[in-house]
């Protein structure tokens, strides 16, 4: 099955927030053969900027991106699907570019801690939790 990870699954392990250990179990499938995960390009940035911010290490946050590459696929985007954000009508442009980049790769479920911005979501969304119950 092929995983959609928004940026908030991927850093609750690292600022150990409520939630990581079943957010890593998730990023642990995608590292496996039943699943695959998939992020989207300015996710990078995102995380990378976060982490660093945190621990005031460049080091530390190349480090973090290097193994978010090591397992996870990124999504391949255009300008006509960054478009399709700007039309898609949620209350945040973030989570639109999230959702148009699970759209193009295809995701067969969205992972996020945000479930409530994907209500309008063509593809399934579950928290890290939920996929976890319905797929054990």
């Amino acid at each position: 099955m092929r995983l959609f990870l928004d940026t908030n699954v991927l850093l609750d392990g690292y600022f150990q927030r409520a939630g990581a250990a079943a957010s890593d179990a998730i990023i642990v499938k995608c590292e496996g053969i039943t699943h695959s995960g998939t992020i989207a390009w300015h996710t990078l940035s995102n995380a990378f900027y976060l982490v660093r911010g945190h621990s005031k290490s460049t080091a530390t946050a190349m480090q973090f991106i290097a193994d978010l590459l090591a397992w996870a696929d990124v999504a391949q985007t255009s300008k006509s699907d960054a478009l399709w954000a700007v039309q898609a009508g949620l209350n945040d442009f973030e989570d639109a570019l999230q959702l148009s980049a699970a759209i193009c790769s295809t995701a067969d479920i969205v992972i996020t801690r945000n479930t409530t911005d994907f209500k309008s979501s063509p593809i399934p969304v579950m928290t890290p939790e939920e996929f976890l119950l319905a797929y054990p």
